[in-house]
């Protein structure tokens, strides 16, 4: 395995561990939300946030995939 594969190897694995991190922190917040009231224009920010970080994710994961089809291709 090439250094190159070793790196989106560990880019796919923070890629999936930030994804999973930004759900829990989605779920948290929904929940602290709704348990200590905040305002919806307080929720619709942070939710924005998070929003933001799934958009990261998607654009990191297409990044590394097109990586990955053009070294198929040579």
């Amino acid at each position: 395995m090439s250094q190159r594969d070793d790196k989106l190897s560990r880019d796919g694995r923070r890629l999936a561990l930030v994804s999973v991190v930004a759900a829990f922190a989605f779920i948290g917040i929904e929940f602290a939300g709704a348990s200590l009231g905040w305002s919806n224009q307080i929720m619709g920010l942070l939710e924005l946030g998070v929003a933001a970080i799934f958009l990261w994710v998607v654009i990191q994961a297409v990044r590394m995939w097109r990586t990955r089809q053009s070294e198929k291709d040579g």
